[in-house]
């Protein structure tokens, strides 16, 4: 079963509908060479910076990583705040809370010489599992060229349907997400998936963007990765994604908070994720303005 590769124009279903029934898709040069170029540039440093010998062998001996994005790389807004990720993510993750957020972001960047990591599911860091429903996805962005010979992204067609068990499960039919620079491989929280081996003269550069259920603690913490000195900088649905705003409405809310930033820098659900989508929490909002 081979991925499914759509131009940036596509429709926001024919997406959704690939996702779900693929576990993946590639979506190619959704955003243009001026802002990957623009977040390349900004992560250079930390990049540079980074200590290949603390780094596992999970995580591999030839690839940078680098977290704190919103603070260093700030262009990356449009990346992770992008109109048509959040359309996707809304289709995949609102049916089962009233706001989801960031779970991580991270660059990778897998140098040549670098072995192949080993596949797993992003998701596997929950221990729970329930029909139906999605805990989390994974963007990733390209951005340089991806392609099967520098370490494009390993993927599992479908491999979303495999059910969670104690032993791996045959993965051994996966394919290299080649994409262009700008292009984004959309990806299930329980896609099989993995970095490939990079086996050309060149670096292969990347940023995950991962998106769980609002009730769910967040992978890597984005109050201290994204302080809310750094939060007030973007605007309200970015500040929402990365976890400044309750989860829930009225007397059912989880995530709230009465301090003196509370005004300026949360940003409520019907702010951030109702009125602008008109999607969320309708019911619960009819049943509170009746008094019932």
């Amino acid at each position: 079963m081979a991925l499914t590769y759509l131009y940036a124009d596509a429709p926001v279903e024919q997406v959704v509908s690939a996702l779900r029934r693929d576990g993946a898709v590639v979506v190619t040069e959704l955003a243009g060479p001026d802002i990957t170029d623009l977040v390349a540039a900004e992560l250079r440093s930390k990049l540079d910076q980074a200590n290949l010998v603390k780094q596992s062998a999970f995580d591999g001996t030839r690839t940078r990583r680098f977290g704190s994005i919103m603070r260093d790389a700030p262009s990356a807004a449009e990346l992770v705040d992008h109109d048509s990720v959040v359309a996707v993510a809304d289709e995949i993750l609102l049916p089962h809370c009233a706001t989801y957020q960031v779970g991580s972001l991270t660059a990778i960047e897998i140098l040549p010489g670098e072995g192949a990591q080993g596949l797993h599911r992003d998701d596997s860091l929950y221990p729970m599992e329930l029909a139906g429903m999605e805990l989390q996805i994974g963007v990733m962005w390209a951005l340089n060229d991806f392609t099967s010979e520098n370490g494009g992204t390993r993927v599992v067609p479908r491999s979303h349907r495999f059910i969670r068990s104690w032993h791996l499960p045959d993965v051994s039919n996966w394919e290299s997400a080649i994409m262009p620079k700008g292009s984004a491989l959309f990806y299930l929280g329980s896609t099989w998936h993995g970095g490939g081996a990079n086996q050309s003269e060149g670096s292969r550069l990347g940023l995950i963007n991962t998106y769980s259920l609002g009730w769910l603690r967040q992978e890597a913490n984005q109050y201290l990765e994204t302080p809310p000195d750094i939060a007030a900088k973007f605007g309200a649905r970015l500040r929402a994604l990365l976890g400044y705003t309750p989860h829930g409405s009225g007397d059912d809310q989880i995530g709230v908070f009465d301090g003196e930033c509370a005004g300026w820098l949360q940003v409520q659900p019907e702010q951030a994720w109702r009125d602008e989508r008109g999607q969320v929490g309708s019911a619960v909002d009819a049943k509170a303005q009746s008094g019932d």
